[in-house]
Parts: C-alpha cells; sequence; structure tokens
C-alpha cells in the first residue's frame, strides 16, 4: 500500500481520487462533519473528527489532538486490508504523515492539471511499510514451503524518552541493509529475510526497525535475528537523537 498526502481545492481533490479509482484500490480517509465531503484546510474545532474508508462508514472516533491516529490507522489498513493506496484528505490530517519518508505529498492548486505526472511519479515511490507487510512478504516466498519458522524483530523507543530522532544516511544505509540481508540468505537454513528501519522523529512506544526471517529451524533464524541487530548497530550509517527530560543528545544505537 502507498500513501498520500493530499490537500488543496475541493473539486480537484475530488477529481484526483476519481482518476485514480480508475484503475487502483483506493482507501480514503478524510475529515468528515454531519456528511460533508470537503478538503478544506480551515483550522479544525473541538468537533468530533470521523476516519472513513470504503469498508466503513465511521472507523474510529478521534479528537483533533491525537497526532498518532492517522498513522496508527495506516499501519491497520496497510496489514488488514487489500488497498493500493490510502489517500489522506485534506490539510489537517495530512500534516500529521507528511514527515513521514513513505508518504507522497501532493497539493492541487490553480487549474492546470498534473495527475498523470503524480500517477508516474508514483509508480515507483516507497510503500507504507508494517511488520506485517514484511511478513506477507517473506510468506510469498516461492521456497516459503522448506521454512518450519518465521521469526521477526521489532526496535521500539522506550518510554524514558520523548521520542527519538533518526539521521539516516540514506543511499550508503540501504546499500548496508541490502548487503546484510544478502548475507543472511546465504546462512545455512535461512530462506528468506527482510530489514526495514524508519527514518526522522519518532515517539516513545513507535516502531523503529523490522526483521524478518523464514528458516527451515528455529535456532538458524534466532542467530540470523541476533547477527542483522548487531550488524545494523555496528554497519549502518543511521545517527540517534534522543529527547528526554533532561534535553536532548545523540546517543549510540
Amino acid at each position: 500500500m502507498k500513501v498520500i498526502a493530499l490537500t488543496g481545492e475541493a473539486e480537484r481533490c475530488e477529481h484526483f481520487i476519481a482518476a485514480l479509482k480508475l484503475h487502483h484500490k483506493v482507501a480514503i480517509l478524510r475529515q468528515e462533519r454531519e456528511n460533508t465531503l470537503t478538503c478544506a484546510q480551515n483550522a479544525v474545532s473541538d468537533a468530533p473528527l470521523y476516519i472513513k474508508s470504503p469498508t466503513r462508514y465511521t472507523l474510529t472516533r478521534y479528537t483533533h489532538e491525537n497526532a498518532n491516529a492517522i498513522p496508527k490507522e495506516l499501519d491497520r489498513l496497510g496489514e488488514q486490508e487489500d488497498v493500493d493506496f490510502a489517500v489522506v484528505v485534506g490539510h489537517d490530517l495530512a500534516s500529521r504523515i507528511v514527515s513521514f519518508r513513505e508518504v507522497y505529498g501532493i497539493q492541487l492548486v490553480g487549474s492546470a492539471s498534473n495527475f498523470e505526472q503524480h500517477f508516474e511519479a508514483l509508480k515507483t515511490f516507497p510503500e507504507w511499510m508494517t511488520l506485517g507487510t514484511l511478513i506477507r512478504t517473506v510468506r510469498s516466498h516461492p521456497n516459503i514451503h522448506n521454512a518450519g519458522a518465521i521469526l521477526t524483530f521489532t526496535g521500539t523507543v522506550r518510554w524514558e524518552a520523548f521520542a527519538l530522532e533518526f539521521d539516516v544516511y540514506e543511499n550508503e544505509a540501504e546499500q548496508r541493509l541490502s548487503s546484510i540481508v544478502r548475507d543472511l540468505k546465504t546462512a545455512e537454513g535461512i530462506i528468506e529475510a527482510k530489514i526495514y528501519h524508519k527514518s526522522g522523529r519518532l515517539k516513545r512506544g513507535e516502531d523503529i526497525v523490522y526483521i524478518v526471517v523464514a528458516a527451515a529451524h528455529r535456532q538458524e533464524g534466532f542467530k540470523a535475528l541476533r547477527d542483522a541487530i548487531e550488524r545494523i548497530k555496528k554497519e549502518v550509517p543511521i545517527w540517534k537523537k534522543e529527547f528526554t527530560e533532561d534535553g536532548e543528545k545523540w546517543v549510540g544505537s
């Protein structure tokens, strides 16, 4: 599933969504009050906020102070729904996710139409990644029938910190992570392996890194997980800043 943060003129937003839905399965998350469909960018009142998708009328009732509501709903959509795109409509909602590198931001203003340009860019844009997404990918491996175990590791932000900020040297980091995955897959008994590390600022309790390994036996899988974790810490150029009650500081992995 790929995620779009869509803002701008209401009519153009609706035209964009209609064009996207012609060839794709699309989930739409938007702010609605009393059945009014709009891309309005006005300030949010204290009225309840409703999130809508094609499969439910009201998914969850949120207040606008809940900054984690939209990312959590996107995680759920990515893991449980069969959709190609999740479109978060409206400035208030889109502003909560634009900092994620897996979000494609679009602002539709003026009379010129550039829908096709966006559609082309979205073909190579990365997916919204969750642990469930990686597990599904691993399960789709043609030799998965040889696996006796699928093991996962999830690194999270400890609650002693308000947030962690990860500065990633992206090209080099991607190459190093790919190298680690290749090495894991050559180890005895390892059928498939996937790693995903987030970047930017993550709040306490949020996920940082996912590792998924399919192995013939659990012992081989546990070893692969341990090796992957240690190599990520030592080899991948990712720097971490910690935000606590005592201030902020750069720390080791």
